[in-house]
């Protein structure tokens, strides 16, 4: 992915069989596209470790509007800080955690994430 120098806006990585070892190179991705509005990596094998990996990758990008992380569900409460500040420090206006394992108590904590 790296090697990509297309304008990209949409990253769609659904069902892939991505785990957390994939999260470095897309990261990397990210931080050298300046063009990428809407990340969707769900249905995937993706855990608090995976965006712990994402996560400095995230941190200030101006650019993404939207994260989807559903169906990912060995992402838990652990991650909820992380997807906090994430959307603190950038334009984030969606994260997507349905069928995720985080609990209910803290997809309401804040309203960025869409939790239908």
């Amino acid at each position: 992915m790296k090697e990509c120098k297309s304008s990209i806006e949409t990253i769609y990585l659904f069902n892939n069989e991505l785990d957390d070892d994939c999260m470095e190179s897309l990261g990397e991705f990210i931080q050298n596209n300046q063009t990428i509005k809407n990340v969707g990596v769900g249905i995937n094998n993706i855990t608090d470790k995976g965006i712990e990996i994402l996560f400095p990758y995230l941190i200030g990008n101006t650019t993404i509007k939207k994260i989807d992380i559903s169906y990912n569900e060995g992402i838990t409460d652990k991650s909820v800080p992380l997807l906090k500040e994430i959307i603190q420090k950038s334009n984030i206006e969606d994260v997507d955690i349905k069928y995720t394992s985080i609990t209910n108590k803290n997809r309401i904590a804040f309203p960025l994430i869409e939790n239908m």
